[in-house]
């Protein structure tokens, strides 16, 4: 199916359905990216306090910003 074919039988759909099925194309895309860009990103161990210390380094930067 090409993607005109796809688009008119996707524009036959009432409204409602149109939205149903985008937000679902949208989900489905949205994993599929996530899966592609993690595949890319190297598995990194970090600790829970490793985390809180980011976390706290951010937030001591976002204040010295105001």
């Amino acid at each position: 199916m090409t993607q005109v074919e796809f688009i008119k039988n996707f524009n036959a759909f009432p409204a409602k359905d149109r939205l149903v099925l985008a937000k679902k194309i949208q989900l489905q895309m949205a994993d599929e990216l996530f899966e592609e860009l993690d595949a890319e990103l190297p598995d990194v161990e970090i600790s829970t306090a490793e985390i809180q210390k980011e976390i706290k380094a951010f937030r001591n930067a976002q204040k010295k910003k105001n």
